[in-house]
């Protein structure tokens, strides 16, 4: 059965979409089978991945149409296999924004994606969700299908201020919909170098001692590249300090999940 990892920051640029992709490319490698999903309507994971949202018959706004319409669909249809082997990808477009400003008109919009990869859960060893940079109905259902939210946090100085704001909206899920949701933090952007980084990081370790991970991913140009390829930092650039970051994490994240650890 999958474990499913929500991806979530409210604030944009955090390397959100970019750990999503690296991340699920280093499980992949460590022998995992892998579903990545882009719920955010610009479709940047999509892109990232090396597919043109344009140029695709259907992607998760049919299906979420089916699903609220009761209507059959065949999620393997739209499924999109990436280069990494054991790595699929589930797209988006554009029009999820607007899907999005109706979901609230259904009862119950929270467990529409839940039911949908329930159908291939067993296929999956990680399913890992890309949340759109706002505390919106599309975070809330990722966040009510979730079995754990990584939010990556930038090493800057407000870091910890919006982590607050998000984690009274983990708390709120639990209480309403998903009980079981736990929570960990990945600081990422950071640059040893800067002493701001360094306080925002001691800051962040000993603000939330239970949930900041151990590894954390740095500032590296090679990040902002790989995506105009299409492809993870693992396949564009292999030997770098920041693939060996999404590698080490990965191996942690494994093994938090095989220990049954539950961060707060």
């Amino acid at each position: 059965m999958a474990r499913v990892l929500a991806i979530s920051n409210q604030k944009g640029g955090v390397a959100k979409t970019t750990t999503c992709l690296s991340l699920g490319a280093s499980l992949a490698a460590a022998g995992q089978q892998v579903l990545v999903v882009d719920l955010d309507s610009q479709a940047n994971l999509t892109m990232a991945a090396g597919f043109d949202p344009d140029q695709l018959d259907e992607t998760i706004v049919d299906l979420l149409m089916a699903e609220i319409e009761e209507l059959p669909y065949d999620l393997d249809m739209i499924l999109c296999t990436t280069t990494v082997e054991g790595l699929q990808l589930l797209p988006a477009d554009v029009r999820l924004a607007g899907l999005e400003r109706r979901l609230y008109e259904y009862p119950g919009y929270e467990y529409l994606l839940k039911k949908i990869l329930h159908k291939k859960n067993p296929d999956y060893d990680m399913i890992l969700l890309d949340c759109p940079p706002s505390l919106s109905a599309l975070t809330l259902m990722a966040l009510s299908t979730a079995d754990e939210v990584l939010i990556p946090a930038q090493c800057e100085y407000y870091a910890a201020k919006g982590l607050e704001r998000l984690l009274e909206i983990v708390e709120a899920v639990r209480e309403k919909t998903n009980p079981a949701l736990s929570a960990a933090i990945l600081p990422t952007m950071y640059d040893q170098r800067n002493r701001i980084c360094r306080m925002v990081l001691n800051q962040l370790q000993q603000g939330f001692p239970e949930m900041v991970l151990d590894h954390l991913i740095g500032i590296d140009t090679k990040l902002r590249e790989a995506p105009a390829l299409g492809e993870p930092i693992t396949v564009y650039a292999p030997n770098t300090r920041a693939a060996e970051q999404y590698n080490a994490l990965a191996a942690e994240i494994l093994e938090n999940h095989k220990n049954t650890r539950k961060v707060v």
